[in-house]
């Protein structure tokens, strides 16, 4: 036994101001509409994707945001004296392992981590490290 009827409803629309202003959009409609940036004379673009800068800041705040919340737990763990003593060491490995792949960046003329990685191991250790890559990102 149903209550009311089994027939879809139709709803009156009532005109507001709110709904003057909305615009009607295809349900066939792209989620990312092209871009509409027109070209002109000037050779001005407007933002054409990503830059180089752009994507540093993006990594560094999200390097720099998993830091911030790894340290807390990090001394909860170890305690007060062994936690900063582990913070320490790792600063200081990283700081050494920045500046071997600088030197050897220099030295090989690389441009890139995998090319010195391919220029240290030779083309095996160029794949396994960017697997490596791979597998963190």
């Amino acid at each position: 036994m149903t209550i009311g009827s089994l027939a879809p409803k139709t709803e009156k629309k009532k005109s507001s101001r709110k709904n003057k202003n909305k615009a009607i959009v295809s349900e066939n409609a792209p989620l990312l509409p092209k871009s509409q940036a027109h070209e002109s004379d000037s050779g001005f673009d407007d933002f054409n994707g990503a830059s180089f800068s752009g994507a540093v800041f993006n990594l560094a705040t999200t390097i720099i945001g998993a830091g911030i919340m790894a340290l807390p737990a990090t001394l909860k763990q170890l305690g007060l004296i062994p936690g900063l003593a582990a913070i320490l060491i790792m600063a200081f490995l990283t700081e050494k392992s920045i500046e071997l792949l600088i030197r050897f960046t220099r030295a090989g003329k690389s441009v890139s981590y995998a090319g010195l990685m391919g220029d240290s191991f030779g083309k095996y250790g160029k794949a396994l490290a960017q697997i490596c890559v791979i597998v963190n990102n």
